[in-house]
């Protein structure tokens, strides 16, 4: 079965219970960036801890709800970015399954799959929405300059696109692994219901 065995849904009550957990993070994390008027989203931690710490379909669920619970308080551009969000919590879900968010080059492996769902999903919404710009503003900068020079309007958007989600994801990834390795490894193994194989882990993971 291989990947399709991550997707079971095999949530227990505290996976469960988890989720508005993470919806709480990833809408404080963006309010803290609206706010400030910050060059980043910050609202993916909670889904990407949600996905290493409980599954993929946890992750998914909390990063699907955020965006349109933060449409309407926020950020009122959330909502089509929602099937975005979803799909970040899968892939940190994934990524959790096969046991990346143990090792260096795993968590590396982490960041550089969350960065692309992330570019390459978003951009189509950029193109159709926004005329393919991203609302970094070093992004669009960017974006105008490429376009300008005349470079095809899709790469230019994708270019502006991921120029955000470079540094946006890696303080996402970090932080996300940050407050995983900080709960209790007994606390952690409560979680590995969704988990065909290593329900305890054996060993407390390396700290980052």
């Amino acid at each position: 079965m291989g990947v399709l065995n991550a997707f079971k849904v095999r949530m227990n009550t505290l996976a469960i219970v988890l989720i508005p957990v993470c919806i709480a993070i990833d809408w404080a994390g963006h309010a803290v960036a609206s706010t400030l008027k910050l060059p980043l989203f910050l609202d993916s931690i909670g889904t990407v801890l949600g996905g290493v710490l409980a599954g993929p379909w946890v992750g998914g669920i909390a990063g699907l709800i955020t965006n349109f619970i933060s449409s309407g308080t926020v950020d009122p551009i959330a909502a089509p970015y929602s099937v975005i969000s979803l799909a970040i919590g899968l892939a940190a879900g994934i990524g959790a399954y096969y046991g990346w968010h143990r090792t260096w080059p795993g968590r590396v492996m982490l960041y550089v799959l969350i960065v692309l769902v992330a570019s390459i999903g978003s951009t189509p919404l950029n193109l159709g929405l926004y005329q393919g710009q991203s609302g970094v503003p070093l992004g669009d900068a960017i974006f105008a300059g490429l376009v300008k020079s005349g470079w095809p309007t899709w790469l230019a958007s994708y270019i502006d696109e991921v120029t955000g989600d470079i540094p946006d994801k890696l303080i996402t990834v970090v932080v996300a692994l940050l407050i995983y390795q900080g709960l209790p490894s007994r606390y952690r193994s409560l979680f590995s219901v969704w988990k065909d194989k290593g329900e305890v882990e054996a060993a407390p993971a390396p700290s980052i």
